[in-house]
């Protein structure tokens, strides 16, 4: 092939090929050493771990007995935290000491070691620990009687009796991994523990008497557990036919003075008795050598893995049950939960051919709103009427036309002497007080939130402060003028003057409180219940609101008092005495609505809450203006103005229209100049 001229040619590729080669292994070694990996590194190399076990799961359900490889081939590429099996292991390393110390006093040569004895010392091996389904006992070649290969192997048959034979018969043992793993590694070991041994036999004499024989003195070598070698996870085809882990400990000999390598002894451990736990790991989960499949399961995100017990060395040993607030699809089933072998095989299905099957199923339904826990869709929210609710909102619509109404007329006959009497400008802000007021029932129509919440105390709360604020405030300028009137003095109370107290005294501090509360703290959503259990969100009336209730309380009393002081005046079109009434009605009535409303919630359901909202709303807004302008809008009707004559001109009912007279004592007195 002709390669273009701007490649390099191929001495120079393969110096470049090695120098970066070269420069990248000097960097991973330095950033292995020093570099802190990152959290996308760590997170890429859980993933891997992660597919890895998911592939070691995958071989385990498809290895079975009659769908293998004779031998140890079918191994899992992971492994294991061992320290589970520490008794299991120190049995084949206690083992593999018994026989090194035998070929140490036989000088190689073994004795008299036959292959019932060794067998024995496998079954020995395997009846005094739980765990241990199988061991064996391997030699080099040639080097036990002079046979090629040899293996003694004792194991579990499952039905409560033991199996020994050698197992070199018809199966190669030298380049397997726990043979060839553990002699691969004794034979690199750089110091193996030795131990000073003074060993004094006795033996009879001649007259049979028993006597003590010289010391002998000798260095004896000890395998320890850090010596063996454990294998990955195993299918034993053909021999046990279950899935095993093996700890391997060297037997060592002296030939011709040195320290060789002689053979194994084993202890395998059978997985089969054992439980695969995929689930997450809990914080205080005992740490087990099967923990390394923790994590795997493919439960979805509305159900929680539960481990199962009893089922061996299987993928899928678990059960997706339900998370709080889900509940499983199918009321008959007696689990209420996803089997977890079931959800493995769909998981495996659509990996290898596509199937969909998983995200399909497998899934629990969420709990109707409001349910902390179910086991069916029953509602645990309470229904709301809407169309009892719309009826209610129709005459919240109902009470906004009827202050229109007001307003209109107020403004269309703003120049009679009703209305001047009464002064307009009160009379217009009362009417803006009816406009707030009457938005609460608009908002507090839908389901709660937080900002509709703190909408509702403002817009309450304003249009109280423009309601009631010009009614008291017509009174207390009254009361002024009485009072001065005895002490004959001359006070000179406008419109403006009232409106601006109004303002700074009565809106303005109301506003800065609304703000306050607003920022500090806002009133929440909360969920309440009914006698029936019923849920329902319904917003929570904290401390700040019954504070500037009682100051509304405190305010009408006051209101109250102002009534007393100017119940001798006579006023035009009994002004006075109408704003009275509403004072009396509003701190009563009002206030009595609010502690039934209060006392009623957790006992009924959001509708009738609404309605009690509805007419507690029938206070301030109705009641209020029918008393106030229902007379008015009557004597719009009864006073008759002349157009040629400028001056107002009235029927027989009334008998002053623009002065309110005062009665005392049969003296009536003029207040043209007062005002």
């Amino acid at each position: 092939m002709q390669w273009p001229r701007y490649y390099l040619d191929e001495p120079a590729l393969r110096m470049w090929t090695k120098v970066t080669f070269t420069a990248m292994q000097i960097f991973l070694t330095i950033y292995n050493c020093y570099g802190q990996p990152s959290a996308s590194f760590n997170f890429a190399k859980r993933e891997t771990f992660r597919d890895t076990v998911q592939e070691a799961l995958q071989y385990v359900e498809n290895v079975k007995p009659g769908a293998c490889d004779s031998g140890t081939s079918n191994t899992l590429n992971v492994l294991f935290d061992n320290l589970q099996w520490k008794a299991q292991a120190n049995a084949a390393v206690r083992l593999s000491n018994l026989l090194t110390k035998n070929w140490l006093i036989t000088n190689g040569s073994g004795g008299t070691m036959n292959d019932e004895l060794l067998f024995a010392m496998t079954r020995t091996t395997i009846e005094i620990e739980e765990l241990a389904f199988g061991c064996a006992i391997a030699f080099e070649p040639y080097f036990y009687r002079n046979m090629s290969k040899f293996c003694a192997y004792s194991f579990h048959t499952g039905n409560g009796s033991i199996k020994s034979h050698d197992i070199s018969v018809e199966y190669d043992y030298f380049p397997s991994e726990w043979y060839l793993g553990t002699k691969n590694k004794a034979l690199n070991l750089t110091k193996i523990l030795e131990r000073d041994v003074s060993l004094r036999l006795s033996d009879y004499n001649e007259t049979g008497v028993k006597f003590h024989k010289n010391t002998t003195a000798f260095i004896e070598p000890i395998a320890t557990l850090d010596d063996g070698f454990w294998t990955r996870p195993y299918f034993d085809c053909g021999g046990g036919d279950i899935w095993m882990t093996t700890f391997n400990s060297p037997i060592f000999a002296h030939i011709n003075g040195s320290l060789a390598f002689a053979g194994v002894a084993t202890c395998d451990i059978a997985l089969n008795i054992l439980d695969i736990d995929q689930c997450d790991p809990e914080g205080n989960a005992t740490k087990v050598a099967l923990n390394v499949f923790q994590g795997t399961h493919h439960c979805k995100t509305t159900t929680k893995c539960i481990p199962r017990t009893g089922f061996g060395f299987r993928r899928g040993t678990y059960l997706c049950s339900c998370r709080p607030g889900y509940y499983f699809p199918n009321k008959t089933d007696e689990l209420q939960a996803f089997v977890g072998f079931d959800v493995e095989s769909a998981f495996a299905r659509w990996i290898n051919n596509g199937s969909m099957d998983y995200f399909s199923d497998f899934d629990c339904i969420p709990c109707p709103e409001g349910c902390a826990a179910c086991h069916d869709a029953t509602p645990c929210m309470a229904a709301w009427n809407w169309f009892f609710r719309g009826i209610l909102l129709a005459l919240v619509f109902g009470m906004t036309i009827g202050v229109g109404i007001v307003t209109a007329a107020v403004i269309r006959y703003i120049s009679h002497p009703v209305i001047r009497s009464a002064s307009a400008l009160f009379l217009l802000v009362t009417c803006l007080g009816g406009f707030v007021s009457v938005v609460t029932g608009m908002i507090v129509f839908g389901k709660p939130s937080r900002a509709s919440c703190m909408s509702r105390e403002w817009f309450q709360h304003i249009g109280f402060a423009l309601i009631y604020g010009p009614l008291l405030l017509k009174n207390w300028r009254i009361a002024t003028i009485f009072t001065s009137i005895q002490g004959a003095k001359k006070v000179n109370l406008t419109d403006n003057r009232v409106m601006a107290r109004l303002l700074f005294f009565i809106v303005i501090p109301t506003t800065l409180y609304l703000t306050v509360w607003t920022v500090v703290r806002p009133p929440n959503v909360d969920m309440f219940e009914d006698l029936n259990g019923l849920k329902f969100y319904m917003c929570r009336e904290g401390w700040m609101n019954y504070a500037i209730i009682i100051a509304q309380c405190i305010f009408l009393l006051w209101g109250v008092y102002l009534c007393y002081q100017i119940r001798n005046v006579a006023s035009s079109f009994n002004e006075s005495k109408l704003i009275a009434w509403t004072i009396y009605n509003t701190i009563f009535m009002k206030n009595f609505l609010i502690i039934i409303r209060t006392f009623m919630i957790g006992m009924v359901g959001p509708d009738i809450l609404y309605l009690m909202y509805i007419i507690e709303l029938q206070i301030p807004v109705t009641c209020t203006f029918a008393i106030i302008y229902g007379p008015k809008l009557y004597f719009l009707r009864t006073i008759v103005i002349m157009p040629q004559n400028p001056d107002i001109q009235e029927n027989e009912t009334v008998q002053d229209v623009s002065t309110p007279t005062i009665k005392q004592n049969g003296f009536v007195s003029k207040l043209n100049n007062r005002f």
